[in-house]
């Protein structure tokens, strides 16, 4: 795309206002899912696996 100055931006299409411009709208939202999914709590059963599989490691290691 051209701006007004005549020189070619770089970026293209994607150089549209971000709420038209289709790749802009799914990154945001992969953002703010991520975010939520941080402040998500781990799960206990999680948590437990990663303990038993450390635990099995550990045995392993000392053979």
């Amino acid at each position: 795309m051209n701006d007004p100055s005549g020189r070619r931006n770089a970026r293209g299409a994607a150089a549209r206002h971000p709420s038209t411009d289709p790749s802009a709208q799914i990154a945001s939202k992969l953002r703010a899912l991520y975010q939520a999914l941080e402040n998500e709590p781990i799960p206990l059963q999680f948590i437990e696996l990663l303990e038993r599989l450390d635990a099995a490691e550990h045995v392993q290691s000392r053979r």
